[in-house]
């Protein structure tokens, strides 16, 4: 300031006002450089954006979004207890909008499934919704510590900046995707958790832990169908072990539930599959799919993306490591969903934890993680749709290239030093 007030007043600024501004400059660098201060900068933009995520959490429950996609699998259960299809005619008979739809979207198991939470609430289903929420946000808790424990991401955490495995649940819980599922109410960090079981068992590499991981994308697959993508990863990888108990965890609970179910629902099941068509409304539509209907069709968008990522998947498979190769099934398996909304992208969690591990990988991760965040802004009016769609997509896609770069790249240390190592299990297969 000195410096400024001299030179408004014609004078030349002396020599010794020129070094006390230097060294106040170069304190002012070192303070931002030292790792105190980041981790009190991180901690404090830790809880500024956990309480501002906690308000937004807070308000919607008193919306109609609150609990708006439990409400399907609430009423679905309801219809099973009360002997009625959980199929609507319209689902049946033709094409149809899976948006405000008047039946169910996904198989039968997982309504019946949902039945302990018509029974306990049978009239209050905003009600029930909290039980969900609050069994998500454990699911979600869970799963990321122990992946990132696994895999020995919390020591490089903490080697790196002094922090504990917190950090990363702050991160995952304001991830605002994940924000939308717990207040919609969605099945995707069921599926996470899921994703997670199946990855801890790869991981092991062994007998029980093919048997674990293949019972969980069977489980998923039958919660929703898109994880059945990642029996393909199996396949591609040479799990076969794991593939076949994918396929004997889809019949046990298949025939664990056929006697609450019955046959009926499996009878309409294929047709209200085949029958969905193009989201109407693609404020917040994000798959690939609807992007390139636009151009090729809907049923050509499918085929299309489909292929590409079948293809895409396999070089993943043969030409990567397990950990990088498995973020990119599971993005993959998320992008060829036809029908894909901002909240699916709480699933991405799971590839986040796999990859920061790697060099170079974190900063790119970082604009991802911003870019996924997406947002409403009606003042842009036409080009809203830039923050809506635009940017969550291109964060999905930056997630997507990082997975297919990480297997060039060594993870990083823990202290900054370089040292040779023997590669680990998960990084050998």
């Amino acid at each position: 300031m000195a410096t400024v007030a001299a030179s408004i007043g014609g004078h030349r600024p002396c020599a010794d006002s020129y070094a006390a501004d230097v060294h106040s400059s170069s304190f002012g660098v070192r303070t931002l450089r030292d790792p105190r201060f980041q981790r009190l900068a991180v901690v404090l933009l830790a809880i500024i954006l956990g309480l501002f995520r906690l308000a937004q959490f807070a308000a919607f429950t008193s919306q109609v979004e609150w609990g708006y996609d439990f409400a399907y699998y609430w009423r679905a259960a309801q219809d099973l207890l009360h002997g009625l299809p959980i199929y609507a005619p319209e689902q049946l008979v033709g094409p149809y909008v899976p948006q405000g739809q008047a039946g169910f979207l996904y198989p039968p198991p997982f309504a019946a499934a949902m039945i302990p939470f018509a029974l306990a609430f049978p009239t209050d289903v905003r009600a029930a919704a909290w039980i969900w929420a609050a069994l998500g946000a454990l699911v979600l808790a869970v799963g990321t510590l122990a992946v990132a424990r696994s895999g020995g991401l919390v020591e490089r955490i903490r080697g790196a900046s002094g922090l504990g495995p917190w950090i990363l649940l702050v991160a995952a819980l304001t991830f605002p995707p994940v924000v939308g599922e717990l207040v919609l109410g969605n099945v995707h960090l069921l599926l996470f958790g899921l994703l997670s079981v199946a990855w801890l068992g790869v991981r092991r590499g062994d007998a029980v832990g093919d048997r674990w991981a293949g019972l969980a994308v069977g489980i998923a697959a039958l919660v929703k169908v898109f994880p059945a993508f990642i029996v393909l990863w199996f396949l591609f990888t040479g799990r076969r072990r794991a593939a076949g108990w994918a396929v004997i965890g889809v019949l046990t609970a298949v025939a664990l539930a056929l006697p609450i179910t019955g046959v009926a629902p499996w009878l309409d099941y294929p047709a209200a599959l085949l029958n969905l068509s193009a989201p109407s409304d693609t404020t917040d539509t994000l798959a690939p799919t609807v992007w390139l209907a636009s151009v090729v069709g809907f049923s050509g968008a499918r085929m299309v993306v489909t292929a590409t990522a079948v293809v895409t998947l396999f070089w993943a498979a043969r030409r990567l490591p397990a950990r990088p190769s498995f973020a990119v099934a599971v993005i993959l398996s998320v992008l060829v969903a036809p029908a894909l909304y901002h909240h699916y992208l709480a699933i991405m969690v799971l590839p986040f934890l796999l990859l920061l591990p790697d060099r170079g990988a974190p900063a790119w991760l970082a604009v991802a993680y911003l870019l996924m965040s997406g947002g409403q802004q009606p003042a842009l009016g036409e080009l809203s749709w830039i923050v809506n769609r635009g940017f969550p997509t291109a964060g999905a896609l930056i997630l997507l290239a990082v997975a297919l770069r990480a297997g060039r790249v060594h993870p990083a240390p823990v202290d900054g030093m370089i040292r040779p190592t023997r590669p680990s299990h998960e990084e050998a297969t």
